[in-house]
């Protein structure tokens, strides 16, 4: 989807001006919107009508009603009263539409997505590396681990866990190199050494997983680390 603008309002936004898209995570527009957000765009800001001098000294915090008006002639107070409304909310309040703040929870929003779409990209490049490098090999590994079981010590008293050795076995490195035979019609066939293809895929994924690695905010690292 090519989103050009999207203007906030008061339960959703529009997109491009001519499609509403509810505040909804479950909408792909919505997810859509955030994605915008984080490659560095701006959403436009709710329409926010501010009120003329009659709507407010008609509202609210303007005149007292008529009767309590009628009250405030009996004490002397009621001229005062106009008075004060008018000089709080002269004639010079046109009113109009002024453009609000961006809402924080779709902000909020978009910082949570990019976040955990960093972190699942650092855990799968994290895991990428973790694996032999096909043109080393990997040695062979021993160790010992629990069975799960326990057996009663009876000089300690005590019931310990039963460990037992194991193997990995190593894996030699591939070779550098293999040879190709190709064969074009009526030509005898050619063999030719060129580089390991399944190495060369092995080094340029893992390039492609230590940049990811690289870029990965201190932020993103320290909540893997914690």
């Amino acid at each position: 989807m090519n989103i050009t603008t999207v203007k906030i309002t008061g339960n959703g936004y529009w997109l491009n001006g001519n499609s509403f898209i509810p505040n909804d995570p479950a909408n792909r527009d919505y997810q859509a919107i955030l994605d915008w957000i984080n490659e560095g765009n701006t959403p436009t800001g709710p329409d926010v009508i501010e009120p003329d001098y009659v709507a407010l000294r008609t509202g609210p915090d303007g005149y007292a009603s008529t009767g309590e008006q009628l009250g405030m002639i009996a004490d002397g107070t009621q001229a005062a009263h106009v008075a004060d409304v008018k000089t709080r909310f002269p004639k010079t309040i046109t009113g109009g539409t002024t453009i609000g703040d961006v809402p924080q929870d779709i902000l909020d929003a978009a910082v949570a997505k990019l976040f955990a779409q960093q972190l699942a990209e650092y855990n799968t490049a994290v895991a990428r590396l973790a694996l032999y490098v096909l043109s080393e090999g990997r040695a062979e590994v021993k160790g010992m681990q629990e069975t799960g079981e326990q057996v009663y010590n009876e000089e300690t008293l005590i019931w310990e866990d039963v460990t037992e050795t194991f193997v990995i076995p190593a894996i030699p490195a591939l070779e550098a190199t293999v040879e190709v035979t190709t064969q074009e019609m009526g030509k005898e066939p050619v063999t030719t050494t060129v580089a390991n293809p399944l190495i060369t895929k092995d080094n340029e994924e893992r390039a492609a997983a230590q940049a990811i690695v690289d870029v990965t905010p201190a932020l993103v690292k320290t909540h893997v680390d914690e």
